[in-house]
């Protein structure tokens, strides 16, 4: 009990997915409209969970009940203000590990360290955040080297 595991956090390419139609109660990550992931939703992708950055255009979405290779669990938006310059990858990097920890709990109901996934983020790059005014990251779980069947979501 209390393993103590990094998070693997990964800046993912802006390249084009389109959405998924959801409701609009959940929260939504994404540079434009071409690239929306949602609290709650399912992917998978030709990368699987290699632990390599993933491009958008190697993720196809889906629903939660088939396997899948990664779910949303929560979107948070950076403070940085609208014409705040980019922080850098380490910063953004760094504030995308302390929300996705904080609140995967909420989601999963467990803590990170009590539990047999493994936690991912996509956030924006230097160009989508200053062209596109991107502060969104979405928090990813998945488990390693292994698909997913049915949301983690807790009941």
């Amino acid at each position: 009990m209390g393993r103590r595991r990094g998070v693997w956090v990964a800046g993912v390419a802006v390249a084009g997915l389109l959405a998924v139609g959801c409701d609009d109660s959940v929260d939504e990550a994404g540079a434009s409209t071409l690239f929306q992931l949602r609290t709650g939703e399912c992917f998978t992708s030709a990368a699987g969970t290699s632990g390599r950055t993933v491009e958008l255009d190697d993720v196809t979405t889906l629903p939660c009940t088939g396997v899948h290779d990664g779910e949303v669990f929560a979107v948070a938006t950076h403070p940085a203000g609208k014409d705040d310059p980019y922080p850098g990858d380490d910063a953004v990097a760094d504030f995308a590990a302390a929300e996705c920890l904080q609140q995967f709990p909420g989601y999963t109901g467990s803590t990170y360290d009590d539990s047999d996934l493994e936690v991912a983020s996509v956030r924006p790059d230097e160009d989508s955040w200053n062209d596109k005014d991107d502060r969104a990251v979405a928090c990813v779980l998945y488990q390693k080297g292994e698909k997913l069947t049915g949301s983690r979501r807790k009941p």
